[in-house]
């Protein structure tokens, strides 16, 4: 049976779970070796994970042609301006997904 697919989040906190008993320097060798083999995994699949996350978010951005619209983010818009996506745009409901 596979098993199920976890959240990006839970994944994402046990590596970092991971990496901190690998720095503490607690762990024997060969536990961190152990420890860094399941962190190495847990890179691939979160790699893969924000991929797919990608290819989804292009998909949802080409525009009826099937081009794909590329804007750059402004950062600076965002630090200067850190209220609520919501908000940004001026209020309203956030999108369902």
């Amino acid at each position: 049976m596979a098993a199920k697919t976890r959240k990006f989040e839970d994944e994402l906190k046990d590596l970092e779970d991971i990496v901190a008993k690998i720095d503490s320097g607690e762990l024997a060798l060969e536990e961190s070796i152990a420890a860094f083999e399941r962190g190495v995994a847990l890179v691939r699949s979160l790699n893969q994970k924000l991929d797919e996350a990608e290819r989804r978010v292009e998909l949802l951005s080409r525009n009826a042609e099937g081009e794909l619209k590329s804007e750059p983010l402004d950062v600076s818009e965002l630090d200067e301006n850190p209220r609520a996506p919501s908000e940004r745009r001026g209020g309203g409901e956030e999108p369902p997904f």
